[in-house]
């Protein structure tokens, strides 16, 4: 059975490049029965208050980056053996606004380059710590003196601001 899902009103972006879809008991490359394959394709999609990871099946080879915002025609969750196997599957996924696997060119000066920026308050963040949420279990704020911070500027007397 398929449900068709409607996404008129759904912004689809790609979160993963698209890999070749495998069969559940051989693991080979799954094609149709014309040899086309059969890609898995990851994208997040968003309805402006919320969003959510969705990996589908599509039909025909599909050059797709991460990031790249996507349409997505004939998008569907299909079930079957009594509701025992379940997946989503679409007829189409096309880009929108620039070709397939192409970004914005990087000029010369930045290629590679990233720039970074200061967490709120200064200092360095803590690895694997998102240094823009809110503090968390009454922990105090990491002070711009404080451990992982820079010094503050002296001050006369021999102190630290």
């Amino acid at each position: 059975m398929q449900f068709p899902i409607d996404t008129s009103g759904l912004a689809f972006t790609v979160a993963a490049p698209p890999t070749p879809a495998r069969d559940f008991a051989t693991k080979k490359a799954k094609v149709t029965d014309d040899g086309e394959p059969v890609m898995q394709v990851t994208v997040l999609a968003m309805d402006g208050t919320d969003s959510m990871k969705i990996k589908f099946t599509v039909v025909g080879a599909v050059q797709l980056a991460q990031g790249q915002p996507v349409q997505i025609s004939g998008l569907c969750f299909a079930t079957a053996k009594e509701g025992e196997m379940r997946w989503w599957q679409a007829r189409a996924v096309e880009p929108i606004g620039y070709g397939p696997g192409a970004f914005p060119a990087e000029s010369a000066d930045s290629a590679g380059v990233m720039e970074q920026s200061e967490p709120p308050g200064g200092g360095r963040a803590r690895a694997g710590r998102n240094p823009h949420a809110p503090v968390r279990h009454g922990a105090p704020p990491a002070s711009p003196g404080g451990p992982g911070g820079p010094a503050g500027p002296p001050v006369p007397g021999g102190g630290e601001v």
